[in-house]
């Protein structure tokens, strides 16, 4: 840990945790395509089906539910683009809450249009949540595919997965979730759950980036999204990331192992981080009062831009978000904060803190040190700027 250094924008990538280096490096030095018949080749793969088996068990899964992508991007595309319902046919309709992370938003058009399935947004309250009643309202009448994050992961915002499951389940509609931002936070087994599809992500575990999964319950049929070969049971064609699943199993070993203390100590660290904006006048916290995941805490601030506070942070030493993670290099308002209603000249001040594994509570002081400056040195700076006209 480096004292004068602070990363709290664990959301773009968590660190690694312990033992996944070393897991990486050995695997590299050890590789063979598992898909091989030879020695090393069954060595491989017998590798890669305990990876699969580690990360089904964290998940209350089948290791056969579990197919391993390349991203959580592409496991929401894969979901949205290509599940069918009985008999092979299209959903008769896509509904998707208006929070969606962009890859789900994406390919929820992309597949409206080519297919001509209408695209319907789902009712959201002034929370954020999901409202229950006009989805099953909805659903009841276009029973399709419904997707859903099970936790937003610009705000926290936590959804009442299962009841909009049993809806859906109850009218034959198909469920998506995206678990990403939750999936550390939330105990799940899937096996229990009214879900057909979830969307999981190794960086958001602290293992390496590059691996991902989809978790598809059996008796759910999905068209395969690559071609190539027979590999993941001829759904996902392509080499097998062994190495990087097996170096993500580490990581969940190291979380079952830990996640009690972990949920505790990011808990205290949120709960500090709000305790501080509270006195600061004109920066609020995102969906406060509502359910939200740990560790995650999103500030608007009045009179600023959230990129300029993101870089005079990060040159005192504070490495913070703003925005989406996916969108920051658009320089836009968030969609997310767009949809709750929030004036644009206040999501501008976007600041969006997301704390992992390690993050430690000097890492919160050195926020809190220079917070207040940067606040400060903004807002000082707004009237000149609008009087040049560049705001």
């Amino acid at each position: 840990m480096n004292p004068e250094r602070a990363f709290l924008d664990c959301d773009n990538q968590m660190p690694l945790r312990p033992g996944v280096r070393e897991s990486i490096l050995e695997g590299l030095d050890s590789y063979a395509n598992p898909m091989s018949r030879s020695r090393r080749g069954n060595l491989s793969r017998t590798r890669l089906e305990h990876a699969r088996s580690v990360l089904a068990r964290a998940l209350g899964a089948h290791p056969s539910e579990v197919v391993f992508v390349s991203s959580g991007s592409e496991a929401n595309t894969w979901a949205i683009e290509r599940v069918v319902m009985e008999g092979g046919r299209p959903p008769v309709a896509i509904l998707v809450s208006p929070l969606e992370h962009v890859s789900v938003l994406t390919a929820a058009g992309s597949r409206s249009r080519q297919e001509g399935i209408p695209l319907i947004r789902l009712p959201i309250d002034p929370k954020g949540v999901v409202d229950l009643e006009q989805l099953d309202q909805m659903v009841a009448k276009t029973p399709g595919l419904v997707s859903v994050q099970w936790a937003n992961p610009e705000m926290g915002l936590v959804q009442p997965i299962s009841e909009i499951g049993n809806i859906v389940r109850k009218h034959g509609g198909l469920l998506h979730v995206d678990f990403i931002a939750a999936e550390t936070m939330v105990p799940v087994r899937f096996f229990d759950l009214p879900i057909d599809l979830l969307t999981v992500s190794s960086a958001r575990w602290g293992g390496p980036p590059g691996v991902a999964a989809l978790v598809i319950r059996r008796g759910v049929r999905i068209k395969a999204m690559m071609g190539g070969g027979s590999q993941e049971e001829g759904r996902r064609g392509g080499s097998q990331p062994v190495f990087l699943a097996e170096s993500w199993a580490c990581a969940i070993m190291h979380w079952e192992s830990h996640r009690t203390e972990e949920r505790h100590r990011l808990e205290l660290l949120s709960a500090r981080v709000e305790g501080f904006v509270s006195c600061l006048e004109g920066v609020n916290v995102v969906g406060q009062g509502s359910e939200r995941i740990p560790g995650l805490v999103s500030l608007l601030a009045k009179g600023i831009d959230g990129q300029a506070a993101l870089s005079r942070l990060d040159r005192a030493g504070v490495e913070v978000g703003t925005g989406s993670s996916c969108s920051a290099d658009s320089l836009k308002v968030s969609h997310v904060l767009s949809e709750l209603g929030i004036p644009v000249v206040l999501a501008q001040g976007s600041v969006v803190l997301s704390m992992g594994w390690g993050t430690h509570a000097s890492e919160i002081d050195l926020f809190c040190q220079h917070f207040p400056e940067v606040l400060a040195d903004l807002r000082e700076l707004a009237p000149a700027l609008k009087l040049s006209g560049r705001v």
